[in-house]
């Protein structure tokens, strides 16, 4: 469901509400002819003589009248506020009849709770005292009145007094924006006049000039445009308006109102049945041809890695494949188009122009920013090309914040300004990477294009989409469903907890013999991450369809016989031969195809 939040003005406004009637309490308590609490003839006290208000001993009864009003009136504020959101939610007017009537209704129950329930309690237990009490509850909330407006006058007028001789020659009204820009633009550049004729002098000193306006973190791109992505501590930056800075991720927090979207509804699917369904629709929706144990390979991919890299050459389908996955489950998918001259994580989330003054955002991080919204929505972030620049170098600050914990997948966007009011999801100028973002990397493999480092191999699952796709037909009827992240984690979960689906100790003691091979003769291991995606993958390729030699089958491709690839050493082509005869010995000749299939590959390169 949606979340109404209060806003920084609601609980400014709660704040002083409670305030008022903190003060209203205290006067109260201070009037008890009684004197409970209070000595005799303090100042309030004298003060509420002063009005010639009699005193009166509250005693237990007028004690109960002020405390229930001082309950419920904080109450009713808060109660306003929540209804005042739930008409911007609603997208309604609040001063319409229905709101109007809601509100006086309200209004009327607190009464009724606190003065109602109050005097009427006492006019049973303590009936010559009720007119006191109330004349006495009456006085008390005057003088709170007069009180709180004096004090409110007072700070007011300290408050002005400090802006106006802070910005004493500044002026006082700025009629539009226009004209505040225009006025702050002329002082920028008398600064700016002044610091090139300081310079100037400098200069013929034999001095070099320091350059103020641009922070030792600003990085200069393409062109020569500069960057900031972070802000000196020694230049204090003030900044305008977040939606001036951040137009576009203002813009989505005014879109969403603060509240997040509804979780999609459960449907009836399980994984073998989505793998089908989504070939299916490929097939009859799209004209798109793909084998099985490729879609089954894909969906078990998400469940084990945020990177999934689809490889292979032009034309094959790999941009088609996320970006139709995503229309069949009714989400969005981000398309990023990778340029060579992509260099750090700016090229991706954007950097802040010291000239503009304002936030370059890109593509890329407003759908990061609206997966923060839409958590139940999988985001599908597709980086086409992406070994067109440096990977480890553009995508480096994604590769190691992933391998974190979920509650720490977060990324720097911007350094702020010490109380700069940024946009309600960038807190500090972080952005959380939400637990329902997949980035999809397409590579191509032609002499244009970097190679991938190990380091990024290891953290992805690679698909390869080398082989032809072969035509079928579909005479059933297939429609787009609604399939919510969060279902599609409790399908992985389910597999996973299937004890029938996880390797056993005689299938992990199988597969070590070729595992062990590929260690002794080519000095080639995997680590604990490889291993766990292991674990994962296979349960889940077993529920989408498959088998556990076909999981193991891909996982031992892609992940061990990839990292052989280039490698043209003597002894390499024998010892791939007697790999293939102990893969066969070991499982069958029917089993382990892809790898086999590969190695074949390798030997006819040698």
């Amino acid at each position: 469901m949606k979340k109404i939040y209060f806003t920084r003005k609601n609980l400014i406004e709660l704040g002083f509400v409670f305030l008022f009637f903190a003060l209203f309490l205290f006067v109260y308590v201070c009037v008890d002819g009684n004197h409970t609490f209070m000595a005799k003839e303090n100042p309030v006290e004298l003060i509420y003589l002063g009005f010639n208000f009699p005193s009166v001993g509250l005693g237990i009864m007028g004690y109960l009248v002020g405390l229930l009003f001082t309950i419920y009136g904080v109450v009713y504020d808060a109660g306003l506020i929540l209804i005042r959101r739930l008409v911007k939610f609603r997208k309604e007017r609040f001063w319409s009849t229905k709101w109007v009537l809601i509100n006086i209704g309200w209004l009327i129950l607190c009464l009724l709770l606190s003065l109602g329930l109050g005097a009427g309690l006492a006019a049973i237990i303590e009936p010559e005292n009720v007119s006191l009490i109330m004349m006495a509850f009456g006085g008390s909330l005057l003088i709170s009145v007069l009180v709180y407006i004096i004090a409110a006058m007072i700070i007011g007028a300290v408050f002005l007094l400090i802006v106006n001789f802070k910005n004493i020659d500044k002026p006082y009204r700025f009629f539009n924006i226009d004209e505040q820009e225009q006025y702050e633009q002329s002082i920028d550049e008398e600064i700016k006049q002044e610091e090139d004729s300081q310079a100037n002098i400098e200069q013929q000193f034999g001095d070099t000039p320091i350059n103020k306006n641009i922070s030792n973190n600003n990085i200069v791109g393409q062109g020569g445009a500069v960057m900031s992505a972070t802000t000196s501590a020694s230049n204090e930056i003030v900044l305008g308006d977040r939606e001036k800075v951040f137009p576009s991720l203002s813009s989505i927090d005014k879109d969403f109102s603060g509240f997040e979207e509804n979780n999609l509804a459960d449907i009836d699917i399980n994984l073998d049945k989505l793998c089908n369904e989504f070939r299916n629709y490929l097939c009859k929706e799209e004209n798109l041809y793909f084998d099985i144990e490729t879609i089954r390979s894909f969906i078990s991919a998400l469940a084990t890695s945020r990177i999934i890299i689809l490889e292979g050459l032009s034309g094959t389908g790999k941009s088609s494949l996320p970006r139709y996955f995503s229309k069949f489950i009714s989400s969005d998918s981000t398309f990023i188009a990778v340029q060579t001259t992509f260099r750090d994580k700016s090229s991706l989330i954007g950097y802040f122009n010291d000239f503009s003054q304002t936030y370059n955002e890109t593509d890329f991080l407003k759908a990061l920013y609206k997966a923060n919204y839409t958590k139940d929505h999988i985001n599908v972030m597709v980086l086409d090309e992406f070994n067109i620049a440096r990977v480890e170098y553009y995508f480096a600050d994604f590769l190691s914040v992933l391998e974190y914990p979920k509650q720490d997948w977060k990324i720097r966007v911007m350094n702020l300004p010490y109380e700069f009011d940024a946009p309600t999801m960038l807190h500090d100028g972080v952005l959380k990477i939400e637990e329902n973002t997949y980035f999809v990397c397409t590579a191509n493999k032609d002499d244009s294009t970097y190679s991938i480092s190990d380091k990024v191999y290891d953290r992805a699952i690679i698909l390869d989409f080398d082989d032809k796709n072969e035509p079928f037909t579909v005479k059933e009827e297939v429609k787009p469903i609604r399939l919510g992240y969060h279902q599609l984690q409790k399908l992985f979960n389910d597999a996973l907890k299937d004890k029938n689906n996880r390797l056993t100790d005689d299938d992990l003691k199988q597969f070590s013999a070729i595992t062990n091979y590929v260690l002794e003769n080519f000095d080639v291991a995997f680590g604990n991450r490889i291993l766990n995606q292991i674990n994962t993958f296979v349960p889940v390729y077993v529920k989408t369809g498959g088998t556990k030699l076909e999981a193991l089958d891909f996982m031992f491709a892609r992940k061990i016989l990839y990292k052989l690839e280039g490698r043209f050493e003597d002894y390499v082509k024998n010892n791939l031969i007697t790999l293939k005869h102990l893969i066969e010995k070991t499982y069958s000749t029917n089993e382990f195809k892809i790898s086999k299939r590969m190695i074949d590959q390798m030997i006819k390169r040698l």
